[in-house]
């Protein structure tokens, strides 16, 4: 069974002195992913890194497709599909 979002959501947190954002919605196709991630980058146009991940079941597979935006790896953690 796959689970999916089910309502456009937003959080943060601030942790030593720097505001970690999150926002998750839900989308249908790659496209619809990628102009979310192009509204995200204008909307937080000034932040140091914009990460994103995405899953997207189609009739071919599963598309996936994530970015860690240069973030350095010493602070990031694995990330398994």
């Amino acid at each position: 069974m796959f689970k999916t979002i089910q309502d456009d959501v937003s959080g943060e947190i601030v942790q030593k002195k720097s505001k970690f954002i999150a926002n998750a919605f839900y989308v249908e196709s790659v496209e619809e992913a990628e102009e979310k991630i192009v509204q995200m980058n204008k909307k937080y146009f000034d932040s140091k890194h914009n990460c994103y991940a995405f899953s997207i079941y189609t009739e071919n597979g599963i598309v996936r497709r994530f970015s860690d935006n240069g973030e350095p790896s010493r602070n990031s953690r694995a990330v398994r599909c």
